[in-house]
């Protein structure tokens, strides 16, 4: 016979029974396990293909724990940024932060396209955020940030990209839908629609 078999139950030790503590019904499952990249470090798990044995080790800190910043994407922008806008944000960020940039863009408007301001602002930002870009993207980066500088400076800056070229029509041809008239004050619309009639945008 079996030695348990012949010893009373209450005889064998037994560990009490604690029931488990019921998750929240409302509680989802991201909401039960959250881990920061910071506190564990990977290794392999043992002869086994690494993509199927990762092991989580404790990283002694070495620095006081800080949560991993998360920023929403819908506020990286103006809400009323041109939509495509997002596509130039290491433009568009640096400029809104730089006041002596956006007042060197203002005084190249003011001189005119042909001016040497002019051409030492398209070489000064095609070298600083353009390094081997070709200057459509340039002049399409200057027509999706025409909302960061004053409204007053929009419309000389607007008749500046569209006499600089091939590339300047281009670039407002393909994105005046987004940035439009209603950004240019009431004073200069009628320039600006003359500007737009005279380069064909839009035809």
């Amino acid at each position: 016979m079996h030695p348990v078999s012949t010893t009373t139950l209450g005889a064998v030790p037994t560990t009490p029974f604690t029931p488990p503590t019921p998750q929240p019904r409302h509680a989802r499952m991201h909401e039960c396990f959250r881990a920061d990249i910071a506190t564990v470090r990977l290794r392999h798990g043992g002869s086994r293909p690494i993509a199927t044995a990762v092991i989580g080790e404790p990283v002694r800190q070495t620095a006081p724990h800080r949560r991993l910043p998360i920023l929403a994407a819908r506020r990286l922008f103006a809400s009323d940024a041109p939509a495509p806008a997002a596509d130039f944000a290491f433009f568009r960020e640096p400029l809104k932060q730089t006041p002596a940039l956006i007042g060197q863009w203002r005084a190249a408007a003011k001189a005119g396209s042909g001016s040497e301001a002019w051409a030492q602002f398209i070489a000064d930002i095609s070298e600083r955020f353009f390094k081997g870009s070709r200057k459509q993207r340039v002049m399409d980066a200057l027509v999706l940030s025409l909302d960061i500088l004053p409204p007053r400076d929009r419309a000389d800056a607007l008749a500046c990209v569209l006499a600089d070229g091939v590339e300047g029509n281009a670039a407002v041809e393909e994105f005046w839908a987004f940035v439009g008239m209603e950004r240019i004050p009431d004073a200069d619309k009628a320039r600006v629609a003359e500007l737009i009639h005279r380069y064909g945008i839009g035809t």
